[in-house]
């Protein structure tokens, strides 16, 4: 009888152990683009809103093709309008060579500050493409910058005005 209860204990606990790896491994899942700090050094101002800059849209680089979330063209440039718990889902398509996934670089930035984002985007790339299930950024206005190469070298650089804010209800 001493057997079966140790049996059932030890069930128990392996059982537990299994659980709580599984909530770790979905709690790793998440990424965190921007941690506070990080955020308020590159939130963009109201004066700071202005055009996004220069992409170089129409070269011979690999396309850069956003699917979640959609990207709005305005006359400042294109911008992500999103919520603070969002999804990311880029894909990067071939236009004459292979797509080089290695030479991906997102950044953060803002004035001469940049902050380079693709150590923890880059768990997330699956072929050509960026799949970021789960992702949570600060509220407020950032300049995100892709740029990527094919493997002759041409490239695609690309920057979008962030607009992060809670939905009203």
């Amino acid at each position: 009888m001493a057997g079966m209860h140790r049996n059932s204990r030890l069930r128990l606990v392996v059982l537990a152990c299994l659980l709580a790896l599984g909530a770790t491994a979905s709690a790793q899942t998440r990424l965190t683009l921007l941690n506070p700090d990080e955020a308020s050094r590159l939130r963009l101002s109201r004066d700071e809103l202005l055009g996004v800059g220069p992409t170089l849209r129409g070269t011979a680089g690999p396309r850069i093709l956003f699917q979640e979330p959609i990207v709005k063209q305005t006359p400042n440039g294109p911008v992500i309008e999103t919520t603070p718990s969002t999804s990311f889902l880029i894909l990067f398509e071939a236009n004459g060579s292979p797509v080089d996934m290695e030479s991906l670089e997102i950044k953060a930035k803002k004035g001469i500050l940049s902050m380079s984002l693709t150590p923890r985007l880059r768990p997330f790339i699956e072929g050509t493409s960026l799949k970021a299930p789960s992702v949570s950024v600060p509220e407020g206005r950032f300049l995100i910058q892709i740029e990527i190469l094919d493997k002759t070298g041409a490239r695609a650089v690309e920057q979008y005005r962030l607009d992060v804010r809670q939905v009203s209800s």
